[in-house]
C-alpha cells in the first residue's frame, strides 16, 4: 500500500504472514502509506505520491522504505500495486488481472532491464497463469521513471518486479485476485530461482491497453457503456458504476442483455451506487449489483 487506494497486495501479505514461517527470509512492508490508506487515496495526506520521490530526501514514509531496502542484500524485490479496470491485454477483451513490469535501470546513461528481473517478472506471470488460466495477463510499457521506486531499487542491484493486480470478470471486489496473489507469493517462496521459461514468457506478454470498460448494456440495437468506481469519503466507502460518455475505441469486457424498461431506467442517470442498483425492482440490475464491490 504505497498507494493508499490499492489494497490487494496488503490482503495477500496478511494471508502470507498468517500462513506461518516462510521457506526463505522475507522483509514485508504491508503499509507504506498509512495516511493515504485512511483516506483511500493514492497520495499521502500531504498530497505526495510516494512512488515519485525515491531519489529525494523525505517524506518520512519513503525515507523509512529506503532505509529498509538499503539494510540488507536482497535477492528480489516485489512492489505490489493495484491497477484500474481500464487496463487490458492489448487485443484481448478481458481485464488485466495481473500486469507485471521489470523496471529499467540506468546503465552507461542508457535505461535497460536487468535479465534477472525480466526472468522473475515472467515467472510470476507464468505461475499465476497456471493458477488462473482464464484471466488476462499483460505487461506495462518499459518507460523509464527516474523518480519511481522500481527504477531506484533496480539500480541498487536488487532484481525488482512491479506487480499490478487488477479485477477479474465476476470479481470486481478483487477477492479472488487477492487470493491468487497470496498463492503466487507462496509459490515464489518455494523457488530458489526464476522459472526457466520466465524470460520468454515475459517477452511474449502483450502490453497493457487502457481503453477497457467493464460493462456494455444492450437492449435491441441500443448500447450503453459503463465503468466501475469506488470512493471513500468521511470514513465511509461507496461503489457503483458510471456511464462512459465517449464510446470511441472502447473495449468492453462483458455484454449484458437487459429488458428495454431496464435499459431506460439505467440510462436515465450517469452514476449508480451499488446500493441503488440493488434496491431497484429489476432482477437483472440486482444481479449486477451483487458482483460489484461493497
Amino acid at each position: 500500500m504505497m498507494h493508499g487506494n490499492e489494497p490487494t497486495g496488503f490482503e495477500a501479505l496478511i494471508q502470507f504472514i498468517r500462513r506461518g514461517a516462510p521457506t526463505f527470509n522475507w522483509t514485508l512492508v504491508p503499509m507504506v502509506n498509512p495516511t493515504g490508506i485512511d483516506a483511500f487515496s493514492r497520495l499521502t495526506v500531504e498530497g505526495v505520491d510516494l512512488n515519485r520521490c525515491a531519489r529525494q530526501a523525505g517524506p518520512v514514509e519513503s525515507d523509512v522504505l529506503k532505509l529498509i531496502l538499503q539494510s540488507s542484500r536482497y535477492e528480489l524485490a516485489l512492489n505490489l500495486h493495484d491497477q484500474r479496470s481500464i487496463f487490458h491485454p492489448m487485443g484481448i477483451s478481458k481485464p488485466s488481472s495481473l500486469s507485471i513490469l521489470a523496471p529499467a535501470a540506468m546503465k552507461d546513461s542508457v535505461p535497460a532491464q536487468p535479465e534477472l528481473a525480466i526472468a522473475w517478472a515472467g515467472s510470476l506471470s507464468l505461475w499465476m497463469r497456471e493458477l488462473r488460466p482464464e484471466w488476462g495477463y499483460a505487461r506495462f510499457d518499459e518507460s523509464y521513471y527516474p523518480t519511481a521506486f522500481g527504477e531506484w531499487v533496480q539500480e541498487l542491484g536488487i532484481p525488482t518486479v512491479t506487480v499490478e493486480t487488477g479485477v477479474a470478470q465476476g470479481d470486481a471486489s478483487r477477492s479472488e485476485v487477492g487470493q491468487a496473489l497470496f498463492e503466487l507469493l507462496c509459490r515464489a517462496d518455494s523457488q530458489l530461482s526464476p522459472d526457466d521459461q520466465g524470460s520468454a514468457h515475459y517477452l511474449s506478454l502483450p502490453y497493457n491497453a487502457s481503453d477497457g470498460c467493464d460493462f456494455e448494456f444492450k437492449s435491441g440495437i441500443q448500447s450503453s457503456y459503463w465503468k466501475l468506481w469506488e470512493v471513500v469519503q468521511d470514513g465511509g466507502y461507496d461503489s457503483g458504476i458510471e456511464r462512459v460518455e465517449s464510446t470511441e475505441d472502447l473495449c468492453p469486457y462483458q455484454c449484458i442483455e437487459v429488458a428495454h424498461a431496464d435499459f431506460n431506467l439505467l440510462t436515465q442517470r450517469p452514476i449508480w451506487t451499488t446500493a441503488e442498483l440493488y434496491a431497484t425492482a429489476t432482477s437483472s440490475l440486482r444481479d449486477l449489483a451483487a458482483v460489484l464491490p461493497r
